[in-house]
């Protein structure tokens, strides 16, 4: 090759241009050797045919077979699976890299939620299946609690104990039979006092156990009350002897707890016997239809000393007395006597709730309301209502006094700036206009009701008497 000698006038020296020339060499080089390698791996043309028979399959399989045994072909492919071998190992603990970062990061995400393991799920569950249980047991008692103590059904719980000594009495009979048509218990027992009739109780205690069940347990409680049967003759013999109130201190003391009701029986026909005559009239057919009692036997007593008799003993004992003469009044009485002592619990439940409020207030009065608005319409026909509350007062007084002081504002603002003499009548001047025209009467509020209202605003005892 002959030397190629290059003249330049730039001021770039030799070596770069040495360089550049070796580019210019090198990439000739690529290009003959691409051209080389395309000429070299020229596939061969096959022809693919869309329609095609069945003689055709075996020949296109030996053209198939052909290219896959051409050398050609085998180089190629063992050149790509290679290529594919390497992209495989670079890629492959890329992937397993990322693989153990999402399983790190799933493992911290669950950390948190593993805190709260299984076990104390479930129990939580447990505790909340058993207080939700026990609160319906609880709220299944105290609803079976007050079905027994309502009217009706707490008579099923009260039992009528008779002392044998009144089987003797001519109303024992009708006694029975009256507490048997009201399906009320009763038995006949030999009891302390002679003559007397008690009542017992069944109470019911219902609880809760540990397995959240209902469990009732049943206590029999004496009532404090005793209903003591004199027949006629036995009063009139201890009110004859002075012992009349010593026999009934004598039964309180046994009984300290105890309140007695002391029923004389028949003693009507006694005292009109001895009033109309021995053996005259209508007293005598009355005592012979009550067992043909002879009245001249016993000693005369009056009705005034009985009487003061009775009231010795209400006082000392707390014993309060009634007389019956007849045998249905007497079952009737001991029915009444039933029912109020089966009820008592029920009324005190009820009247529980209102230990704290007034004397005064009576609970659910919606008699002679006043309806106020968002806007303060009836404001003034409520004061007035206010007023006609007091005694003496009318829809006409309570007028009067609001034409001259329309809301209680303005009355106690006018009784702070005067004293009590002047408080007190302030009121009273207030003229009372009636009717219209020539019929027209005047009068005035008065003292009285001056006083009341000016107490009513100004004291500060809520006990204070406003008469």
């Amino acid at each position: 090759m002959s030397e190629v000698v290059v003249l330049s006038d730039s001021n770039e020296s030799v070596s770069s241009i040495e360089l550049t020339q070796k580019r210019r060499n090198d990439n000739e080089n690529k290009k003959s050797f691409d051209d080389s390698d395309s000429s070299e791996f020229e596939l061969p043309e096959v022809q693919f045919d869309y329609d095609f028979d069945k003689d055709n399959v075996g020949e296109s399989h030996n053209v198939i077979s052909n290219i896959n045994n051409s050398p050609v072909f085998n180089t190629c492919a063992l050149s790509s699976r290679s290529n594919d071998k390497e992209s495989r190992k670079q890629t492959l603990p890329n992937t397993t890299s990322d693989s153990d970062e999402e399983n790190i990061n799933v493992q911290k995400r669950k950390k948190p939620v593993g805190k709260r393991n299984k076990n104390q799920l479930n129990e939580e569950k447990l505790k909340k299946r058993d207080q939700l249980t026990r609160d319906r047991a609880l709220k299944t008692i105290a609803a079976k609690r007050l079905k027994n103590l309502r009217p009706g059904e707490c008579m099923k719980f009260v039992e009528v104990v008779l002392d044998e000594g009144i089987e003797n009495s001519a109303a024992f009979a009708v006694i029975i039979n009256t507490l048997m048509e009201a399906n009320v218990q009763y038995s006949i027992n030999t009891e302390l006092i002679s003559n007397s009739i008690t009542w017992k109780r069944n109470v019911e205690h219902s609880y809760v156990n540990e397995d959240n069940q209902i469990c009732t347990v049943s206590d029999i409680e004496r009532v404090n009350q005793i209903l003591l049967i004199w027949n006629w003759d036995k009063a009139v013999t201890e009110v004859e002897a002075g012992s009349f109130s010593a026999s009934i201190s004598s039964i309180k003391s046994l009984l300290p707890n105890s309140n007695i009701i002391l029923v004389i029986f028949e003693i009507e026909d006694y005292f009109a016997y001895h009033k109309k005559g021995a053996g005259k009239g209508k007293a005598k057919t009355q005592a012979g239809k009550t067992g043909d009692q002879d009245f001249k036997n016993f000693p005369e007593i009056s009705r005034r000393r009985l009487e003061s008799c009775l009231n010795e003993v209400q006082i000392i004992a707390g014993c309060s007395s009634r007389l019956i003469n007849s045998r249905h009044d007497l079952a009737l009485m001991v029915y009444q006597c039933t029912k109020a002592i089966a009820e008592t619990p029920y009324k005190l439940e009820k009247n529980k709730g209102l230990s704290n409020k007034f004397d005064w207030y009576v609970m659910g009065d919606n008699k002679n309301t006043v309806k106020v608005d968002k806007d303060g319409n009836g404001l003034k026909r409520l004061w007035q209502q206010q007023l006609r509350q007091f005694n003496l007062s009318s829809l006409e007084i309570a007028e009067a006094i609001c034409s001259v002081y329309p809301s209680p504002a303005n009355l106690v603002e006018a009784y702070m700036n005067c004293t009590d003499d002047e408080g007190i009548n302030l009121l009273k001047d207030i003229p009372i206009r009636r009717a219209a025209g020539p019929l027209t009467t005047a009068r005035r509020v008065g003292p009285e009701l001056s006083k009341k209202i000016y107490l009513m605003f100004t004291s500060r005892d809520g006990e204070s008497v406003l008469n």
